[in-house]
């Protein structure tokens, strides 16, 4: 059983403190407060609204939206970043203990929490909250202070005035972030890369789950492989060790000895060939789930004589189900709604700046002018003209951005739609496979290799009979071994093609 509880755990980690810090309704002249969807996900890798998937699915085309009423919920945001993931964990083992087998749902416990891929991509989610706490940020007043007309080479008296000296403090605050909603444009985008990553996240969380899936059954079927080459060469031990003993009555030739031990020594290298393939597939298997140790105890549990009882959608059906489950696509669906936001933000900037000051002034004019000393204050504001600069390239490409991810979009439905309908034939070919390669055969195959091999004993059947027999056997066993492990692989790729991590 897929372990959906941990993946929820994964997946609604991520999503801790990822909304953008709120601001008063009156911060922006443009209209009503922005508003963007901040809804967690538990339990799997949930989608985004529906509201842009649907525009899109239906149009290849991003979500329409009025650029005057770019809108963000901004409630609950943490200033810090989101919670870390959680130190990795091993498997426990021990050389001087019992191999600790882990079954299906172990193994993937172990790829969510230590995998290093994943930790890697739950950072980009810390980096995006950093990024939409930094476009959130209001901006910093600069202080000006200074002293003027200071005396240079003498100083000023009542009968030789000059100056009088000065001392001047100006506070300067921007405030177009606030008139034209600079800033509201910005936490929207920044919003938006948040739920973009979220969406990465996630698909790297499918794509290392189908992986791991992968690598279970890959070691399943190479220990079944080894077991098999292991018994044929057991076999034709005792055969060989039984023909040896008749050689040497007279009862049998050398030639037949030569002969049984030709394919006795093909049966050895079998061996050695399965083991290497155990190692290389424990050696991938470890590296998924973060182990950089040798353990010689780590192995897996479980059996390929499951039943052939996956449910799974036709391919028309699958197909609408990759396009609301499947992260990657939701991430470009995000993508495109963020690219239209960044339109609204590259044209909030074409907007003059507009820094309003406020200043003290304290002239010291007793002694310089025999005038009593005077306070005053000092109130201006600076504004840039937009003559010339107005931001049109960047706004040029924002408008190109937003076309480039709708076709993008496009493409990702195209390849998702090639890949679903690739993986539900693997599916089927690999279910008829494993459907004619049933036990009841290789029940078969064992019962005529055991008649065969008494019937020699006997004398009743020459070795030649006896080699096809257990070549028959050798055979009709790795095709039902390869045969049952290909039609597993096919059902988790086939589950990751549509985005639906499920139980089997």
């Amino acid at each position: 059983m897929l372990p959906t509880t941990v993946i929820g755990w994964a997946i609604a980690t991520t999503l801790s403190g990822c909304a953008i810090p709120s601001r008063n309704h009156d911060e922006t002249n443009s209209g009503p407060a922005p508003v963007v969807s901040a809804r967690r996900t538990l339990g799997g890798a949930q989608a985004p609204s529906r509201e842009p998937s649907s525009t899109l699915a239906r149009s290849g085309q991003p979500p329409s939206r009025s650029r005057d009423t770019v809108e963000i919920e901004q409630a609950g945001f943490r200033a810090t970043p989101a919670k870390p993931l959680p130190p990795p964990k091993q498997l426990p083992s021990s050389p001087d203990e019992e191999p600790v087998r882990a079954n299906l749902d172990q193994i993937i416990n172990a790829m969510l929490l230590n995998d290093a891929k994943l930790r890697a991509g739950f950072e980009s989610i810390n980096q995006a909250n950093a990024d939409a706490l930094t476009a959130s940020l209001r901006p910093n007043p600069s202080l000006f202070t200074d002293g003027q007309l200071l005396p240079l080479t003498r100083p000023f008296t009542v009968d030789r005035q000059g100056g009088p000296p000065q001392q001047d403090a100006q506070i300067t605050y921007p405030i177009d972030w606030y008139l034209f909603g600079k800033r509201a444009a910005n936490m929207a985008v920044a919003a938006h890369g948040v739920k973009v990553s979220e969406a990465d996240f996630e698909d790297t969380v499918r794509q290392r789950v189908a992986e791991a899936a992968t690598g279970y059954y890959d070691l399943l079927e190479a220990h079944a492989l080894l077991a098999l080459a292991r018994q044929d060469v057991a076999n034709l031990e005792k055969v060989e060790a039984a023909l040896d003993r008749a050689v040497e009555a007279g009862g049998k030739t050398r030639v037949e000895l030569n002969r049984l031990r030709l394919d006795l020594a093909q049966s050895r290298r079998l061996v050695r060939d399965a083991e290497t393939s155990v190692v290389s597939a424990k050696a991938k298997l470890r590296a998924l789930l973060g182990r950089t140790d040798a353990d010689p105890a780590f192995d897996v549990a479980g059996s390929l004589d499951a039943p052939l009882n996956a449910l799974l959608p036709p391919p028309e059906d699958g197909f609408e189900v990759a396009l609301k489950n499947r992260p990657d696509l939701n991430a470009l669906r995000w993508k495109a709604v963020q690219a239209r936001a960044s339109v609204t933000a590259e044209e909030r900037k074409a907007y003059p700046e507009v820094s309003p000051m406020v200043g003290y002034t304290r002239q010291y004019q007793r002694k310089a002018i025999g005038f009593p000393d005077a306070d005053s204050w000092t109130a201006a504001a600076t504004i840039t003209l937009p003559v010339f600069d107005r931001n049109q390239g960047n706004r040029a490409k924002a408008i190109s951005v937003v076309s480039q991810n709708a076709f993008q979009y496009q493409a990702s439905v195209v390849a998702v739609r090639a890949e679903v309908e690739t993986a539900a034939r693997e599916y089927r070919a690999a279910r008829a496979t494993a459907e004619d390669i049933a036990a009841d055969q290789l029940k078969l195959a064992r019962e005529v290799l055991d008649a065969i091999t008494t019937a020699y004993q006997a004398g009743g059947r020459p070795l030649v009979d006896l080699l096809d027999a257990e070549r028959n056997f050798r055979d009709t066993y790795r095709a039902y071994v390869t045969s049952r492990a290909a039609y597993w692989r096919a059902v988790y790729r086939y589950r990751s093609a549509i985005g639906q991590q499920t139980t089997r």
